[in-house]
């Protein structure tokens, strides 16, 4: 049987949130590496350090999103300017999660998705898939079953109970008598994870890659 291949696992604690604020997730290293920074009007915000299995500290943002942007200070454009592109909160969004993927066939060199990541809708003890292949899929764990559409709309597993490790397993939705893919994952209720099926870049492991962002709360403080 094929394995998936596993292409970021890093456990890592959550920052306190602020209000008005937003996270940024580099797709990885060659987007990690680049210098960017956020403007509104003639403002410009700094991006903190980012890594592509981390989230960055919170970024504050006014109120009012209407004109935010993102500036690439490393890519001018005929004029000189550094280019820039919009950064449209969806509205509703209480805590954005500005998820930077490579789009090499344009100037700016990144394309924004931006999610939903506030805890109150991405609870700790889930797994939240992303399927960004272009396959239908499904996932399978303790005699349970979803359906993972392609694109951006993520399913939420929430096995729920004590931590423990689960069997999990992924098909292609025309054949769910055979899993392409069988692994243990940890569940734990101090920890979330983002999970990104993606394209596999070797068709001997499989059809399909992923990427995990774990996501560790921080222990409370005892009570004096």
């Amino acid at each position: 049987m094929k394995t998936l291949t596993l292409l970021t696992t890093l456990f890592l604690t959550a920052h306190p949130l602020l209000a008005g604020s937003l996270q940024i997730l580099a797709w990885d290293n060659e987007v990690a590496a680049r210098n960017l920074t956020i403007g509104k009007g003639e403002k410009t915000l700094e991006v903190p350090y980012m890594h592509p299995s981390a989230r960055t500290t919170p970024i504050t943002i006014p109120e009012d999103t209407n004109g935010l942007r993102l500036v690439a200070p490393d890519r001018p454009g005929e004029d000189g300017k550094p280019l820039s592109i919009p950064l449209a909160i969806p509205a509703g969004t209480q805590n954005p999660l500005v998820i930077l993927m490579p789009d090499r066939g344009t100037p700016f060199g990144l394309k924004p998705v931006i999610v939903e990541d506030a805890q109150s809708d991405f609870k700790w003890g889930t797994m939240r898939i992303f399927n960004i292949t272009n396959k239908k899929l499904a996932f399978g764990f303790e005699k349970k079953g979803v359906k993972l559409s392609p694109g951006w709309k993520p399913v939420d597993i929430e096995p729920g109970g004590k931590s423990r490790n689960l069997e999990a397993f992924l098909f292609l939705a025309d054949n769910l008598e055979k899993p392409f893919y069988t692994a243990v994952w940890e569940h734990r209720s101090d920890m979330r994870q983002l999970v990104f099926l993606v394209p596999s870049s070797n068709a001997a492991l499989g059809p399909v890659e992923c990427k995990f962002v774990t996501e560790v709360r921080l222990a409370e403080k005892p009570k004096p």
